[in-house]
């Protein structure tokens, strides 16, 4: 499948043919919906066809699970993704990442875990202790580095080029074996690292980050929860 998401994170709609049909996963030649994965949640939207229309609800791997009679294997559809939806998303997965930037760099923690939510999430860190008052210190670093408007900017590199690389594994490492090309995304001048999902284009998209909540939920992992104005 043509995973047209990875090429052009804003693209709102697209023409595509129907491959298969299993109940309700709808599985395309060609898809700009997110599937959902790496703590991102999967495009919601519709497609549509000359003699109908059904709701997109997720994901299930390389299919899309839809709600309403399917379009048959063959049919030339349009997918229309909920672009309020997907953007919101997109912009707190950056927001994730300034964040993670500022721990990583500043702070020498790494991440542990995250969940992304339209325009929130929540980040877990590698952190002995956390106080509010931490937590709000990496917000407001956070906000000041997004409030510099740095392009963001996608890269595939090699296996090689990433095993020697190893700031750019943020999360567990035996996650990035099955792959022999890895994705990689970059805030200019500030944080590169390893990421299969959607962003914005510019930290400046993001908007201003609010703590939201802070709890500890190990003796070395902390979260911070984060919405968006």
């Amino acid at each position: 499948m043509d995973r047209l998401y990875l090429q052009d994170q804003y693209m709102k709609e697209f023409d595509a043919v129907v491959v298969s049909v299993d109940g309700q996963n709808v599985t395309l030649d060609r898809s700009a919906f997110y599937p959902g994965g790496g703590g991102q949640p999967a495009d919601t939207g519709r497609l549509d066809w000359t003699d109908g229309s059904c709701e997109v609800t997720g994901g299930a791997g390389d299919a899309l699970v839809i709600e309403g009679a399917p379009p048959p294997v063959g049919t030339t559809v349009k997918g229309v993704l909920d672009w309020e939806r997907r953007h919101q998303i997109m912009r707190a997965h950056t927001c994730l990442h300034v964040i993670d930037g500022i721990a990583y760099k500043q702070y020498n923690v790494d991440i542990t875990g995250n969940q992304l939510y339209p325009a929130r999430g929540r980040l877990d860190l590698s952190f002995d202790n956390m106080t509010r008052e931490l937590a709000q210190e990496i917000l407001d670093k956070s906000n000041e580095a997004a409030a510099r408007g740095l392009p963001v900017t996608t890269r595939i590199i090699s296996k090689e080029e990433f095993a020697q690389n190893p700031e750019l594994m943020r999360v567990a490492h035996h996650l990035y074996e099955k792959y022999d090309e890895i994705r990689t995304v970059e805030i200019e001048g500030f944080d590169v690292q390893a990421d299969g999902g959607t962003h914005v284009a510019n930290t400046s998209e993001i908007g201003n980050m609010l703590l939201a909540e802070y709890k500890s939920k190990g003796a070395r992992n902390k979260r911070i929860y984060v919405e968006l104005e």
